[in-house]
């Protein structure tokens, strides 16, 4: 960034770009884009062969760490894969947090980007291709959704334990 808050590219190449701002201090979340053609949702653009484009970005910044416990029938759930899958999870990949229970059931997911959620946790589903929305589609409907709010350096504890569901 220059000091007029810019960043210029000079010989951008035609393509399809994932858009991200990052900052030593803090994380930012790229959640929409405008330019002279419109205002596009989630952080991805495309640029024509020969464009000269001039975007603005929305960003939502900070970051918080999301703690709970895996539980299937009451009863804590080690080696589960917990994930917690942003809304419109096809324009927000980069917001997908994943972690493994431990012993005890418990998992953390650190630098969570404020948001709506929902987190799954699923037992033995480390070999899915969670990246695919199609693949945690069916998962997602027994989900808990629950809301992110701004930067917090204490962790938001889950009230509720996340039900594993078997794959």
């Amino acid at each position: 960034m220059d000091a007029e808050d810019e960043a210029n590219f000079p010989d951008d190449i035609p393509g399809r770009y994932e858009v991200a701002a990052r900052c030593a201090m803090q994380s930012y979340s790229v959640v929409g884009i405008a330019s002279d053609a419109g205002t596009i949702s989630g952080h991805s653009l495309n640029v024509p062969p020969g464009a000269s484009l001039a975007i603005a970005l929305s960003l939502v910044g900070g970051e918080v760490t999301v703690e709970g416990f895996a539980k299937s029938a009451g009863k804590e759930v080690s080696g589960a894969m917990v994930v917690l899958v942003p809304k419109n999870m096809e324009t927000n990949r980069d917001r997908i947090r994943r972690d493994e229970s431990d012993s005890d059931g418990s998992f953390s997911l650190p630098n969570v980007i404020p948001g709506s959620y929902t987190i799954i946790a699923i037992e033995n589903g480390w070999d899915l291709d969670w990246a695919e929305p199609g693949v945690l589609s069916g998962y997602l409907k027994n989900g808990q959704t629950l809301e992110v709010g701004n930067r917090s350096q204490t962790p938001m504890h889950l009230g509720d334990a996340v039900e594993v569901q078997a794959k």
